[in-house]
């Protein structure tokens, strides 16, 4: 078979594969959510690479992703009341129960008062 004839086949059969974009995103909070103490909050990392850069991205595009296998995702409560101390653990143990589905989380959220008020 020639080189020629080899491709004409495999790109008949080749399948076109998309994959969406991921959007960053950064949570714009409601009094509802501190009124609640706390936001959910969703992740994405590319699934073959686990050092690839991290994203924070919102609940429309986590319930899209998840289905798709180049992807890993994960969600969590994040605190936003209390004392400052009380807040970091809660976000702390949230944040390693998060990090067995993306290992590095933690790299991406150092601040653990991040949207914090009292």
């Amino acid at each position: 078979m020639s080189l020629f004839r080899y491709n004409q086949i495999l790109k008949k059969n080749r399948k076109s594969v998309s994959i969406p974009t991921v959007l960053p995103y950064i949570p714009k909070l409601k009094d509802t959510d501190y009124e609640n103490g706390y936001v959910r909050r969703y992740f994405v990392q590319k699934a073959n690479d686990k050092d690839s850069q991290i994203f924070e991205i919102n609940k429309n595009s986590f319930t899209n992703l998840n289905s798709i296998s180049y992807y890993i995702v994960v969600g969590m409560d994040w605190r936003l009341k209390g004392l400052p101390e009380e807040v970091k653990k809660s976000n702390r143990a949230s944040i390693q129960i998060a990090s067995n589905t993306i290992k590095n989380l933690s790299l991406y959220l150092p601040n653990l008062l991040q949207f914090h008020k009292k």
